[in-house]
């Protein structure tokens, strides 16, 4: 039967219920399916959910829909088995944060190309609920699993840990596994990201060209991208002859509308002195608009500010942000590809993609 507390979809439950009932002789090949309303009724759910799984048992082959007389089990050879079952899970961290709409998008495009299907699991950046999902997702037998590892802007070295630990459940029973954004360090694994350095170097390099020598950097996650980013920023620095001021590079201690963040603005622009605002996001940059309309500072006027990712906000703000715009759908497709490449050649070297970005200028920027 079914778990409506269970992470995994109604309609996943009730296909695997009813394949198991097949597999076991309960219905026999030529064999009526019950009606939808009969199934809908045992199962205590909609028909529309029924028919989201019995689709699941007709694109797999083990049902036949015959049009005006209903579904029945279909006749398969001795050898057909589950492992005609093509479903991957995708780890998310967090399904509202910008980025991952776009990713998501890639990877069900790609998937369902190849014929298959994926199972959502958004952790909300929380541990309990990743090592929930990921037992289900062990437990109905995916073929795979793409993971954005999970973020924690306060316990950098926890993460590490625990995002090692996540992902040695699914590779100790033989479950292939890809990363999309950012690596997890001493473990190999595929992994897709985009080019953060050259983005953080091409992006610093406009500021300074556009006559800027004091550009801040804030930052939340303690992530291989932010890092990569902030090592572009650097070189660019070096390249141009620019001293590095280590306080120039600030970790927010917390998100949104709060007393800290705009205590940190204030830091950055009169204290540190900086003319420009690197932002390691999108999302930021927003609040780094916010906090400076709060403290009657004009942007660019007062402090220029760039972002990173483009999402489709940042054309839209009072000031048009200039940003780095990220592949994020080409991310999401490149990601399940790999993962089907190490369907077909389990053994085979593990790859990293790396994949270009591009500098978007808007009007967030003044020149000096």
């Amino acid at each position: 039967m079914i778990d409506k507390n269970n992470p995994i979809p109604l309609y996943f439950q009730i296909k695997d219920d009813i394949f198991k009932d097949i597999e076991s002789g309960k219905f026999m090949a030529g064999e009526r399916l019950p009606a939808e309303r009969l199934l809908a009724e045992k199962y205590g759910v909609t028909r529309m959910t029924i028919r989201q799984a019995i689709k699941l048992l007709v694109d797999q082959g083990f049902l036949q829909a015959r049009q005006g007389s209903g579904t029945y089990i279909a006749e398969r050879s001795p050898s057909a088995n589950q492992s005609e079952n093509k479903i991957i899970g995708v780890l998310l961290p967090d399904i509202q944060r910008g980025i991952m709409i776009d990713l998501i998008r890639g990877i069900e495009d790609e998937a369902h190309s190849r014929g298959y299907n994926t199972i959502l699991c958004n952790t909300d950046n929380r541990w309990d609920k990743a090592e929930g999902y990921a037992g289900q997702l062990i437990a109905n037998n995916v073929k795979g699993v793409i993971f954005v590892p999970i973020q924690d802007i306060e316990n950098g070295a926890r993460k590490e840990e625990k995002n090692r630990d996540l992902i040695d459940k699914f590779m100790n029973r033989g479950t292939p596994i890809v990363l999309v954004d950012h690596e997890c360090k001493i473990k190999s694994t595929d992994i897709v990201v985009s080019d953060n350095f050259a983005g953080g170097y091409e992006l610093t390099r406009y500021l300074i060209d556009m006559g800027h020598r004091r550009i801040a950097i804030v930052y939340d996650f303690e992530e291989t991208s932010i890092s990569d980013r902030i090592a572009g920023y650097q070189k660019a620095l070096r390249d141009y002859n620019i001293e590095f001021d280590p306080r120039l590079i600030q970790k927010i201690k917390e998100y949104g509308f709060t007393e800290s963040f705009s205590e940190l603005i204030k830091t950055i622009i009169h204290n540190i002195k900086a003319t420009a605002l690197f932002a390691m996001n999108d999302l930021l940059a927003a609040d780094v608009y916010y906090h400076a309309d709060k403290l009657k500072l004009h942007i660019p006027r007062d402090i220029s500010v760039v972002g990173y990712d483009d999402l489709p906000f940042a054309e839209r703000l009072r000031t048009p942000l200039t940003t780095i715009h990220q592949p994020l759908y080409q991310m999401g497709r490149e990601s399940f590809y790999l993962l089907f490449e190490r369907l077909q050649k389990p053994q085979g070297q593990f790859k990293k993609v790396i994949l270009p970005n591009r500098l978007v200028t808007r009007k967030s920027v003044k020149k000096i």
